[in-house]
């Protein structure tokens, strides 16, 4: 059972029957500088049940963002299928809201106006679009800033705006890369608590890019870890942690297991992505600098 918003703005239970995404064997290469191929991702199989919260985490470069744009329509895969409730996806729609690390506001409007946006697009009457805006600024703790423009607000303000926005055209599927990631620790933070009520109240799909082990452990309900280029699917870890999720659940001896097994698996993926030269020098080369200084090493 869910909340999610109905046409006049009123939030009412209902079951989360649409929001299934499917990834199979999704392979797709691009081509560099230099003419020659590279493969992002290779036989990635990836599913989101309707109303489940999963993250994609792995090294840099392994592909996370590549799978979000398959996803999101951006991308045209290879081989291999991406589907939303058994529809293949192939360009950009309204049923998958997405939401950058960039805020991407219009500048010239207000917070209201802002979200609205969408709806204004649609041409829904006015009255229902300021509803439904009103309605999930409230939910969100902005309402009281409805009137003021993007410049006027701080960083999580706007990035709180932006995902607003990306709802209130009724996607079946929010897909997230990066959000936080422009944010300060103490931002970020509560952020990831906005978020998560959010989602627990509206229930939403979403596939959430991050490279924050802990943020991933803290929203998702399961976690796909990605290899080293190329992206492949190296695991997929339940997170079984009770809902509502609040700061205290990371002092929990099952949230510090979680977060632990993670970096062990990044930190081996890490390694493999930046090469062999990295590894050698974290275990130390046995080179003393003396008096005068790195010079006398080379």
């Amino acid at each position: 059972m869910a909340r999610i918003l109905d046409p006049q703005g009123t939030l009412m239970d209902t079951l989360v029957q649409s929001g299934r995404i499917e990834l199979r064997r999704a392979r797709l290469q691009f081509e560099q500088a230099d003419g020659t191929p590279f493969t992002a991702i290779d036989g990635v199989d990836l599913t989101i049940e309707p109303g489940e919260f999963v993250s994609v985490i792995g090294p840099s470069g392994c592909g996370k963002s590549t799978v979000l744009n398959v996803l999101a329509g951006f991308s045209k895969l290879d081989e291999g299928t991406a589907t939303l409730d058994g529809a293949a996806i192939e360009k950009p729609g309204p049923e998958r809201g997405v939401v950058f690390q960039q805020y991407s506001l219009f500048p010239w409007m207000t917070v209201r106006r802002n979200v609205e946006f969408g709806l204004r697009m649609k041409r829904m009457p006015v009255s229902k679009r300021e509803t439904i805006a009103r309605g999930l600024l409230g939910i969100a703790g902005l309402l009281a800033f409805e009137n003021h423009y993007p410049d006027q607000l701080s960083g999580g303000m706007k990035q709180r705006v932006g995902i607003v926005r990306a709802l209130a055209a009724s996607p079946r599927v929010l897909l997230m890369d990066e959000p936080f990631g422009a944010l300060d620790a103490q931002t970020r933070a509560v952020m990831q608590e906005v978020l998560t009520n959010m989602w627990q109240r509206l229930r939403t799909s979403v596939l959430f890019i991050t490279h924050d082990i802990d943020e991933a452990v803290f929203l998702s309900d399961r976690i796909y870890v990605m290899t080293a280029r190329p992206g492949r699917i190296k695991c997929v870890v339940p997170v079984n942690l009770p809902r509502p999720r609040t700061p205290e659940i990371t002092a929990s001896p099952e949230y510090v297991a979680l977060v632990q097994r993670l970096r062990s698996l990044i930190r081996a993926e890490s390694l493999q992505a930046m090469g062999g030269e990295l590894a050698a020098g974290l275990a130390g080369i046995g080179m003393d600098v003396g008096p005068a200084g790195v010079e006398e090493l080379f």
